[in-house]
């Protein structure tokens, strides 16, 4: 393999393709990182729709689970006057009758 020499001297001809060629490339680059920024953006829209649908659903699943909660201590509550009557009839039987 042939080792080139270091160009002693660019011409202007060479000089404006290497400018055109550069200008190029960073066109390039730009147009690439408008798409990324395009492409975050969509993600981070659909991102932030499928939290916020979430987080309603969660909230539904709150309430729900908080009023069946809130029944099932009155439930707890009604068995226990339940149970302390019942324990009172006992006594009374006993003690009474």
């Amino acid at each position: 393999m042939a080792v080139m020499a270091p160009r002693e001297s660019w011409t202007d001809e060479c000089l404006d393709d290497l400018k055109e060629h550069m200008d190029e490339g960073f066109r390039e680059v730009k147009a690439d990182i408008r798409e990324v920024r395009a492409e975050i953006r969509s993600t981070r829209d659909e991102l932030g729709d499928r939290i916020d649908r979430t987080s309603d659903r969660i909230d539904k699943v709150g309430d729900s689970l908080g009023g069946r909660i809130d029944e099932l201590g009155k439930r707890v509550d009604r068995l226990t006057y339940t149970v302390i009557a019942a324990l009172i009839g006992v006594i009374a039987s006993h003690y009474l009758g």
